[in-house]
This record gives C-alpha cells, structure tokens and sequence, in this order.
C-alpha cells in the first residue's frame, strides 16, 4: 500500500522545529549509533556471602542493580558508596570495586553492554566511571514482577529497556561527551571493528586486521593503541570474552559446542581462555550468574 500524506499544509504554520536530522544530524547521527544491549535480567537474595572479603574486583559488562531489600557497600577508589534499598544502582564494567555485605538483601539486576560501533562499548572510555545512584525505586512495583512469574513479552522488554536507558542518560550527564570522543577516537577503524564482528573467533589474528586497514601490522597495532587506548590484542580478547559470556550465561549449549561456534582449537582451550579472563571455569561462571546479583567474583 502506498503512503500518501493528505495532511492540510495549514496543520504546519505554527510548528517549531526543536530538533530534526537536518538541524541537528550529527546528534541524530551519533544517537541514532548508540545502543544498550540487555544479556538479561535477574533476581536474587544474597548475604556475606557478595562480600569480596578485601578483595578489589571487577566485571567485564555493566549492571544495573534494583535494591528491593537490605544495605550493601561498594568501595570504588577509596571512597564507599551504600546501595539501600528502595534504589536504583549503576555498577559500570571495568570499574574495580570492593563489595560488603552483612545483611540479606533482595535484589533485581540486569546485565548490560553499549554500544556505538560494532563491538565497541562507549562507556568503557568514560574515564570517570564510576558506581552511581540512579534513582529512587517503587519497591512494591518491581515485587511484582518477581511475583508475576510469568516470561517477558515483546512489549514488557522494551518497557525495561526504554527505561533503563533513561535512567542512564540521567546518570551520566556527561554522556555527550563520551560518546563523541569515543567515536573520534575509534572512527577511523570503523572497517576493522566491522570486520571483527562479522569473522569474530579465536583463529582471528593480528594480521589479518592489519590487511583491512590497509598497513603492516606493526603500524596499525600503533596506530590502534594510540587511539582507542587499547592493543588489537587485548581488543580482541576483550570482545572475544564477551561473545563468550553471552553464549554461557544466554544458553544451555555444552561448552564443547561453544568453544566450535567461537572457533576455538578445543574445549579445553576454550575453557583455559574462560577461565583466565573471567576468574572461572565457565560452567562455573553459568551457576553464578544465575545466582549471583553481580556475576561471579572477580
């Protein structure tokens, strides 16, 4: 059927534009690249046993924390910030912290990644990350969902996912800013990173990136590092790591089948890599995950 506007002209001679992909592209353009990416959302209670026992740990992916019951503490360079109850918590990936708990706490939280370029998470070049209060929370409305039982349609998960994303915005009032200077910054591979997802997997080398770029691979691993603030190396087995995460928290595929869809030589390989990036075997970090409201300890 074909679309025909029959609106009267006259409907328009008062309108004001306040923003439009002709007035405002370049913010359309970089809006329009950012996503938030939802690996899931879970529910737990938990005690002394969250605590790190002194330990500084981190996360590879975002949560967000729904505090329904029960005080917790993270300490994040040197200074404490008490998660209470009847709020919302932003606790962002590769943000060292140490946890303290002593009561039992209900919980909601959700697993997250962003994302500007393919593959590239914005908010791990926010160099003041850091956690943060998002907002006060209606306990009895997220005591529902847990109470409801039911799995989560179309229409709830974009609810959440609206939401959440507004509640970041909030968060980060600086968010502009990070985005555009991690897009500066990782533009110029924009061809490299694409490459990246569509052929991602443990054969994927060095050299090979080298080629899309268009340099040897000594000057592109320099030109990369300087940059984007990270080796190809370590960018690749960050985002190697994620994909991983995703198919052993996401899916019941045995580790075998994981390791040959991320084409790794083996599982015993695959398990080695797992477990060196992530502090634990992954049929470990499975159990955890269901269990724990911020991963597996780090």
């Amino acid at each position: 059927m074909k679309s025909v506007d029959t609106t009267d002209p006259r409907t328009y001679e008062h309108m004001r534009t306040l923003t439009s992909r002709i007035q405002g592209g370049r913010e359309h353009g970089l809006a329009e690249r950012f996503r938030m990416h939802l690996i899931g959302m879970y529910a737990n209670t938990v005690g002394p046993e969250w605590s790190s026992n002194g330990k500084i740990e981190t996360d590879i992916v975002h949560h967000i924390n729904v505090n329904l019951s029960g005080r917790r503490e993270v300490i994040c360079r040197g200074r404490t910030y008490v998660l209470e109850p009847g709020e919302a918590w932003l606790l962002p990936a590769n943000t060292p912290v140490e946890r303290r708990c002593q009561e039992t706490c209900e919980v909601v939280y959700f697993k997250f990644f962003c994302e500007c370029l393919p593959g590239v998470d914005p908010l791990l070049d926010w160099k003041n990350r850091e956690p943060r209060r998002m907002r006060a929370i209606d306990v009895t409305e997220w005591r529902s969902w847990l109470e409801n039982g039911k799995p989560l349609g179309i229409a709830s998960i974009l609810g959440l996912r609206g939401r959440l994303m507004w509640w970041m915005v909030q968060t980060i009032p600086e968010l502009d800013e990070v985005i555009a200077r991690h897009l500066a910054n990782h533009l110029r591979f924009s061809g490299v990173f694409q490459f990246i997802e569509e052929h991602l997997g443990a054969d994927l080398r060095l050299a090979d990136l080298a080629d899309v770029h268009g340099s040897s691979p000594g000057a592109f691993s320099a030109a990369f590092t300087r940059s984007t603030g990270t080796s190809p190396k370590e960018y690749l087995q960050r985002r190697l790591n994620q994909e991983a995460i995703r198919w052993v928290i996401n899916s019941n595929l045995r580790m075998k089948e994981i390791a040959e869809k991320l084409r790794f030589t083996d599982e015993y390989y695959f398990c080695r890599f797992f477990q060196k990036q992530n502090g634990s075997p992954p049929l470990r970090y499975r159990s955890l995950s269901e269990s724990a409201p911020n991963g597996p300890a780090r």
